[in-house]
């Protein structure tokens, strides 16, 4: 039964992403504009992953340097920040080691023109990715290691549907990677103050 709870739940993993590719693809996914807290948002999804993270060994860390939220009341949507977020600390976890570790840093890139700018820097101690490889990182279906998809149970498609959502928001996702050491992914999104 649990070969097959595994086997179900990548299967669906699989058939979402397709589906969300293919509505990105076409058009069909509108971004909601509505008045959300940033501070509220991005502390849930750190709730999530924080659990995440310790059934996986790996700890989560929020850096203590990390700017203020001065302007957390913004517009946007919610859903898809949160996917964004989720996505990127989902690969973190499932490319991490035990007794690994997840930091996250906050920048407030300030305000201009009734807009905020803020940056996240997610870093992970995990198994890294090639020089090669980080160039084809948002190219659909695309994993470094043949056999990573049926190792780690990815679809190679998070990164790419990360990556249009973010250029949707008028923002910006680099990522950079040493083998072996770890993986630094860097969100840049501008918001509408509300």
């Amino acid at each position: 039964r649990e070969k097959m709870r595994v086997a179900a739940d990548h299967l669906l993993a699989l058939i979402n992403d397709i589906l969300e590719m293919s509505q990105l693809e076409s058009g069909e996914i509108v971004l909601d504009r509505v008045p959300l807290d940033l501070e509220t948002l991005t502390s849930d999804v750190f709730t999530i992953i924080e659990q995440r993270a310790a059934e996986a060994g790996i700890t989560m860390v929020r850096d203590e340097r990390s700017d203020p939220m001065e302007l957390p009341y913004v517009y946007g949507s919610p859903l898809h920040l949160r996917q964004i977020l989720l996505n990127i600390y989902t690969n973190c976890i499932k490319y991490n080691r035990p007794g690994g570790k997840i930091t996250t840093h906050t920048d407030s890139l300030g305000e201009q023109d009734g807009k905020c700018t803020y940056r996240w820097t997610i870093s992970d101690t995990g198994i890294g990715m090639s020089p090669d490889f980080v160039d084809h990182i948002f190219e659909p279906f695309t994993q470094e290691k043949q056999d990573a998809r049926s190792y780690y149970h990815g679809t190679g498609l998070g990164m790419t549907i990360t990556k249009e959502l973010v250029d949707r928001m008028g923002g910006s996702i680099a990522v950079t990677s040493q083998l072996g050491v770890g993986s630094t992914f860097v969100i840049t999104l501008p918001f509408e103050i509300a």
